[in-house]
């Protein structure tokens, strides 16, 4: 029992995204969220431009390292692939809420 409710804890809380709901894979936590709607909001837009390049710099780079080491055993080639999945949900969070803002990157 204790298990299972540190399990449902541990699951993040998501408020109503720009549109008024989430996708499917937000609803599902097949991706870990790495901004909330509500600290995306708040962001300067200047901060917001700068994290868009951080999360598509790095998510091209993890994915340059996964094409280079083919030989990764499974286990770790997963990883790398939920940690890039991770970085391209982000851009897509912050080129969303760039578009609601009307900013132009």
């Amino acid at each position: 029992m204790r298990a299972i409710a540190l399990a449902e804890s541990s699951k993040p809380q998501l408020g109503p995204c720009v549109a008024g709901h989430l996708s499917l894979r937000y609803a599902s936590g097949a991706v870990r969220l790495m901004y909330h709607p509500d600290d995306l909001a708040a962001m300067d837009p200047l901060v917001l431009m700068r994290n868009l390049d951080h999360v598509r710099m790095f998510s091209r780079r993890l994915s340059y390292v996964l094409q280079q080491q083919v030989h990764l055993y499974m286990p770790e080639a997963n990883k790398l692939r939920d940690e890039i999945d991770r970085y391209v949900e982000a851009e897509r969070q912050i080129e969303a809420e760039m578009a609601r803002r009307m900013i132009r990157a």
